[in-house]
């Protein structure tokens, strides 16, 4: 269900939907269906015609990718505030990605005929939805850059910094198997489990099954600048 008040809350802090007009806010908010998504169900395939733009209420969804071997790759995952499934809105284009919930996860659903319906309506709107588009591009490029750093640990600590933004609004528990981290850091998972404990040892890290949380943030911001 939806929460008008509390989801409307959550999606008002969020970089995106925050800085838009109240008109825009309220006029999007009339086109939402609340959806909700068990652990490892599907909210769309890579290859799928775009259909609409997914917010997530709280849980946490996995967004992964086919590489040139065929295999499917982890890229991200982010939770509550977070918004997806835009890129191809226009473009009446297939999906890029896939976007898996790895807990129950409940979201709003923006169906695409309901947000062309808006945009007929008010013209200016697509300028709103362009904004979405920018603000995933910026995070898609944050991952990349991050991903180019040399050294496992530091890479390591970059991506809990920037899995936490998502957590931090919830109960500040990153909920990611070691499996899954060591895809989003690009390590071998005896490498990730060195760098995870030597993290725990120094107390920057709270470690426990199928998740972590953060102690220390900014003695890990400190350790990535030195």
């Amino acid at each position: 269900m939806f929460d008008t008040d509390g989801d409307l809350r959550i999606l008002t802090q969020t970089d995106w939907f925050g800085t838009r007009a109240s008109s825009f806010q309220k006029n999007l908010m009339t086109c939402g269906v609340p959806k909700t998504f068990d652990p490892g169900e599907t909210l769309y395939h890579y290859g799928d015609q775009a259909n609409g733009i997914y917010a997530v209420l709280d849980g946490s969804v996995q967004i992964t990718a086919p590489a040139d071997d065929g295999q499917e790759l982890v890229l991200h995952q982010d939770g509550t505030g977070f918004w997806i499934g835009d890129l191809a809105l226009f473009a009446e284009a297939q999906r890029l990605v896939s976007v898996v919930a790895t807990q129950k996860t409940r979201t709003l659903f923006f169906p695409n005929s309901r947000v062309e319906r808006m945009v007929q309506e008010t013209p200016e709107y697509v300028r709103d939805f362009y904004a979405l588009t920018r603000e995933n591009m910026k995070t898609a490029l944050r991952i990349m850059a991050n991903l180019a750093v040399t050294g496992s640990e530091k890479r390591l600590v970059l991506r809990l910094l920037h899995l936490d933004e998502g957590a931090s609004k919830s109960d500040g528990w990153i909920v990611v198997s070691q499996e899954e981290l060591a895809e989003l850091v690009a390590v071998s998972q005896p490498t990730l489990h060195r760098n995870l404990h030597r993290l725990a040892d120094l107390g920057l890290v709270e470690l426990a099954y199928g998740r972590l949380r953060l102690i220390d943030r900014r003695e890990l911001i400190a350790s990535c600048q030195s």
